[in-house]
């Protein structure tokens, strides 16, 4: 689960995300370990990497944690990381200035693409088309691809049958709600980034509150 502010530049990796301020716990172990497994060996298992679960749960976090340890590996690996709200803006920008082979090259182009978010694609018919291509040609070149989302894809509507097909081709990896356990080493391991120490007793009535982000 997060334990530090989400990052507000768009399109860069946070470097304070990092597998290592990560907390894990029975309810993100999959999604961290198979996280893990794509920073390791990228475009080998597990692509596409799907992640989904509620908000506020770490699958950003997870997601610029893959990225950063790739780049960690290799400084010349092209990575990057798009809300797929921003890539349906750059899109839709793209479209008005007749720009659309630029935007497509941008993406065809990268190693690694993270897409946090991807619900945002729904019901947007030309958005997915032109996804879906991107995808195949990253895909085909055994390039790794990580997708965020509020729920699965069968769940999420206005998604195209093919595009859900795609998304479903890899790993899913849910993540829940932490236990009790998980939210106070969360709570004391962001108090830690702060420079802070939080008590057990203050950690553990702030956790009883559900609040731990």
């Amino acid at each position: 689960v997060a334990v530090v502010p989400k990052p507000r530049t768009k399109g860069a990796l946070n470097e304070q995300y990092r597998f290592e301020s990560f907390v894990v716990g029975p309810s993100n172990t999959l999604a961290f370990s198979a996280a893990q497994v794509v920073a390791e060996n990228p475009g080998c298992l597990y692509n596409p990497l799907f992640m989904y679960g509620s908000s506020g749960l770490g699958k950003t976090h997870l997601l610029h944690a893959i990225g950063n340890a790739i780049k960690s590996r290799n400084k010349k690996a092209s990575v990057l990381y798009q809300s797929a709200d921003r890539f349906v803006h750059e899109f839709i920008a793209s479209i008005r200035m007749s720009k659309v082979y630029q935007f497509e090259a941008k993406y065809k182009d990268v190693d690694v693409l993270l897409i946090d978010d991807v619900q945002f694609i729904s019901n947007k018919e030309q958005t997915q088309e032109t996804f879906f291509h991107i995808f195949n040609m990253l895909h085909q070149a055994n390039k790794q691809i990580v997708f965020t989302s509020d729920s699965m894809p069968r769940d999420i509507a206005g998604l195209a049958e093919r595009m859900r097909s795609r998304l479903e081709g890899g790993l899913l990896a849910d993540i829940q709600s932490p236990t009790v356990e998980t939210m106070v080493a969360i709570i004391q391991k962001k108090g830690e980034s702060f420079g802070q120490h939080v008590p057990d007793d203050v950690a553990h009535y702030i956790a009883s509150r559900g609040c731990c982000n």
